[in-house]
This record gives C-alpha cells, sequence and structure tokens, in this order.
C-alpha cells in the first residue's frame, strides 16, 4: 500500500478549499437551502405558538416561559433527527435535563406528547 506524498496532500486540500469552487457550489444550493431554512422557520414558530398555549394551561410562570421554550426547541430539534426510539430517549433525556433545573415535568411531558408527538420510552 503506497502511502501518499505530502505535496499530494497540500495539493488535493487545496483544492478542495478553492474559495471560488464553494462560492460556485453554495450559490447552486442557496435557493434550495433559503427555502428549506424558511420552512423550518415557519414550522419552529408555530411549534412556539402552540407551547405558549400548552404551557398556559398548566399555570406556568410567565417568567419560566423562556426555559419551557428552550425545552421545546431542543425536543423538536432532536425529533428531527432522531425517529421512534432513539427520538424517544434523547428526548427524555433533555425533559430529565430540564427537570433538573426546576421546570415541573408534568408540562414537559404535555410538551412532549402534545406537541413533539414523542411518547414514553417502552
Amino acid at each position: 500500500m503506497s502511502v501518499r506524498s505530502s505535496d499530494d496532500r497540500l495539493y488535493n486540500y487545496t483544492l478542495k478549499h478553492d474559495t471560488e469552487v464553494i462560492k460556485q457550489q453554495t450559490d447552486k444550493r442557496r435557493d434550495r437551502m433559503l427555502s428549506k431554512q424558511h420552512a423550518a422557520q415557519v414550522e419552529l414558530a408555530n411549534m412556539e405558538e402552540q407551547a405558549k398555549v400548552i404551557i398556559g394551561r398548566y399555570g406556568a410562570p410567565t417568567i419560566l416561559y423562556p426555559a419551557y421554550l428552550n425545552f421545546c426547541r431542543e425536543a423538536w430539534k432532536k425529533s428531527k433527527r432522531f425517529h421512534g426510539q432513539t427520538a424517544a430517549k434523547e428526548v427524555m433525556v433533555i425533559e430529565d435535563k430540564w427537570v433538573a433545573r426546576e421546570l415541573k415535568r408534568e408540562v414537559l411531558e404535555a410538551l412532549r406528547k402534545e406537541l413533539l408527538t414523542v411518547e414514553d420510552v417502552a
């Protein structure tokens, strides 16, 4: 097995990090990237509005709303990346973290089940 020389490695590194090529690739992807980001932001904003309703139903103090919304954002991100039991376990870890930060588990569970549709781990 041959080993690439340092000159070959440097040449390949230079090609891979050519700023003009990177700009061309980014320009080609820009419209799709923007539309995906827009859709995600709309979904996130809608989720936050629904979360406020659920949080309000439990009578949580308004000063804690940002913390509950942070839980929602964090769990939402995990639920987009993972599915099934893996997502459920990841969200449960996040829930435990926020319970340790003195948020009420019943509110977090309601947000998880109603908003994020992540059920308990079996």
